[in-house]
């Protein structure tokens, strides 16, 4: 029989149990290492409706579990259908529910929705939560007052993927036309068709943490193109491109970008268009660019042309964001020689964006006017480099109230505390980070039976 969540006697409720049910509340901050991450609760509302029935002494003292907080939700009518709740599937004419509608549904029914939400932001929000991307809230420590635990360490700054194992069995995902990728075992890459006759078609790996405006990364990968021709149907003489980068994948797959008229949102790509003719302008060399949309579809481009792209080679393609100065440069390098590098600087009127996925990009020729592309080739060894961490190194020092780590410059950092996990209150002015080991401290002459600090790691 579960109970409520109590201590003998006098004691405070056992924070580690539900004080509606008396289970395991699985609540992160109860554990005993210093890091204590992201909880589960960080990415479910609470009901307002339950705060009523947890007892008096148990609230702000003990956490509500998981199945709890699902049963109240799916008590509740479900949300009515708005735009952009939903689409129907081409094709089929099922409702499919976008991520925007499931999120403001609450919880994960178990359905194994397309646009689940959940399950991708679990170990996402794990991952934001140490790294604590821009616009974050701090990077949580959450630390009992007595507890003390070994030195965190950072994770790798870089995501790599060489495909020598099944990438459809980790994470890697195949959206719209099936038969336009393929992974070939023997050689240890993905076989990729550029055949823009069908609806927008995605290879796609849905990373852990977004990449934002204010951070600095380089997208890599080996690209070779065995052959490739714009204009294959003569009622499109004009020439698609050849695409890989970077894009939001819920808005792509939802919005069906109509990529080929130059409408999309939240993407940042490297692309290459074979010889074309375009109807009253002419022909067209071909052509290498770099592309970039806002999340309001604002876009910006930079070209090098003619540029022949040599076929049944290897290359070597990199892509790279910086944030200050604003600038995306795309180079190409075949056996190390640098082929070309074509710079796109990003105006100070060029938005945000939120780029939560690596993606080999087949667009549909019929949202251009009159463009069509049919090539082969395939892409390998992918690497992502990261920014790194506002906070590395992360140790709660034996005082109980102190903390040292490793700062990063360009962010400013502050302690802060709590006794209810409720109101954090800043212990201090925030301190620039100096790139050295940083040490914050709670000086209050007063002694808690609880206390929780977080360190809130923000750019200036």
């Amino acid at each position: 029989m579960n109970t409520p969540a109590t201590l003998p006697g006098d004691a405070l409720p056992d924070p580690a149990r539900c004080p509606l049910c008396g289970r395991p509340n699985d609540c992160q901050i109860c554990t005993a290492a210093t890091y204590k991450g992201s909880c589960w609760c960080a990415e479910m509302p609470f009901p307002e409706e339950l705060h009523d029935r947890i007892p008096a002494d148990a609230r702000n003292r003990a956490c509500v579990c998981r199945p709890c907080i699902v049963a109240a939700l799916k008590a509740r009518p479900l949300p009515p259908l708005a735009s952009g709740d939903f689409y129907l599937e081409p094709g089929t004419g099922r409702m499919v529910f976008t991520a925007a509608y499931l999120r403001k549904r609450g919880y994960c029914c178990d359905s194994g929705c397309r646009h689940c939400p959940w399950a991708a932001t679990r170990d996402a929000a794990k991952e934001r939560a140490k790294r604590n991307l821009p616009g974050g809230i701090a990077l949580l420590l959450a630390l009992l007052g007595f507890a003390v635990g070994a030195p965190v360490q950072s994770e790798a700054a870089q995501w790599t993927e060489d495909f020598a194992t099944n990438p459809l069995a980790r994470g890697w995902r195949v959206i719209g036309e099936t038969n336009r990728f393929t992974w070939n075992a023997t050689d240890q890459r993905v076989d990729v068709t550029w055949d823009t006759a069908s609806p927008h078609s995605f290879w796609a790996y849905p990373l852990p943490q977004s990449l934002t405006a204010a951070d600095a990364f380089t997208l890599a990968w080996d690209l070779q193109l065995n052959d490739a021709e714009g204009g294959v149907r003569e009622s499109r003489p004009g020439a698609m491109q050849v695409a890989v980068g970077l894009l939001n994948l819920e808005r792509a797959t939802s919005q069906n970008y109509a990529r080929g008229a130059g409408r999309a949102y939240e993407t940042l790509e490297f692309n290459w268009f074979p010889a074309g003719f375009i109807p009253g302008f002419g022909a067209v060399e071909p052509t290498l660019s770099t592309i970039a949309f806002d999340q309001t579809g604002r876009v910006v481009a930079n070209f090098d042309f003619p540029f022949e792209f040599p076929l049944g080679t290897p290359h070597r393609v990199e892509l790279t964001h910086e944030p200050d100065p604003r600038t995306v440069t795309l180079r190409v390098r075949q056996a190390g020689t640098l082929l070309s590098e074509v710079r796109l600087p990003l105006p100070a009127s060029f938005g945000a964006f939120d780029l939560n996925a690596v993606a080999v990009l087949v667009w549909d020729e019929r949202t251009s006017q009159a463009d069509s592309l049919q090539a082969h080739g395939w892409v390998d060894n992918f690497s992502l480099t990261y920014p790194d961490p506002p906070i590395r190194d992360l140790t709660l020092l034996p005082s109980g109230r102190d903390v040292e780590f490793l700062s990063s410059q360009g962010w400013n950092y502050t302690l802060e505390a709590s006794s209810t996990l409720g109101n954090w209150i800043p212990l201090g002015e925030p301190v620039a980070g100096t790139g050295e080991r940083l040490r914050l401290g709670d000086l209050r002459d007063v002694d808690f039976p609880w206390q929780f600090y977080r360190v809130n790691a923000r750019r200036p």
